[in-house]
């Protein structure tokens, strides 16, 4: 068998387990973030490092809700920051207390992290200082991880912080599915937490539809009725702000 095909067949096994095991979940993180979208409220999206492309992943996106608003920190990418100060950076308490302080979140606002090892003091701070103000809590993470030590201070992880809702990406410790010549390899995380986000986006347009909301669903710009679809959502004040500049 190639490789590639190995690989295929790695990424399909793991999705079926997560469609087994966590479409309940996937309906109840989606029915928290209807009721918060029915409320007006702010749907934030968390990672740091490669955690942080899912954040960019869903935001202004074709196929994917308008609601949803990255919580981007310096030094926590791996796009414009020196990879090597990124891990630094994830494992810096303060700095999680610090990008709550200085986020608009509120109480009955909804704050989606990813975190796949879910080990890391800012993740972890980011979610306790959320959870104090009130902010609804999902969390999408790897249980495989659970008995690996945490870096928070607290000896707590993103399991610990008492979330609304914990979503697991199956993803085994290591982030890898193969082994090539004695190296690590096949990543999977990214793709997993890919198609749990969209899923549960398609999950809150069912929602919404039953209740009669039109949803705010972007579409591709570069097919002809795209630029019209979005303009429809870009003239709404609440998403201006969002994806607009001052």
């Amino acid at each position: 068998m190639s490789l590639m095909k190995e690989y295929s067949e790695k990424i399909v096994a793991k999705l079926s387990q997560v469609c087994e095991n966590e479409e309940s979940n996937i309906k109840k993180a989606a029915l928290l973030i209807t009721n918060a979208i029915l409320n007006k409220k702010h749907i934030y999206i968390f990672g740091c490092t490669h955690s942080s492309i899912l954040a960019e992943e869903a935001f202004y996106r074709a196929g994917s809700l308008a609601e949803y608003e990255p919580l981007f920190a310096p030094g926590l990418s791996v796009t414009n920051t020196k990879p090597v100060l990124t891990s630094l950076m994830e494992r810096n308490e303060q700095f999680g207390r610090d990008i709550v302080s200085c986020s608009r979140l509120e109480k009955g606002d909804i704050l989606v992290i990813i975190s796949t090892s879910g080990k890391n003091a800012v993740p972890v701070e980011v979610a306790l200082r959320a959870k104090d103000l009130g902010v609804r809590l999902i969390v999408i993470t790897s249980i495989a991880y659970r008995e690996f030590p945490s870096n928070h201070s607290s000896g707590k992880k993103l399991l610990d912080t008492e979330p609304d809702v914990i979503i697991d990406n199956h993803v085994d410790p290591g982030d890898a599915t193969m082994e090539i010549a004695g190296n690590l390899m096949g990543p999977i995380s990214t793709i997993l937490g890919a198609f749990i986000l969209h899923s549960i986006s398609m999950e809150i347009v069912e929602e919404l539809v039953k209740k009669g909301i039109e949803p705010n669903v972007f579409t591709s710009a570069n097919i002809p009725q795209g630029m019209g679809k979005n303009e429809k959502i870009l003239q709404n004040d609440f998403f201006k702000r969002i994806l607009m500049m001052p």
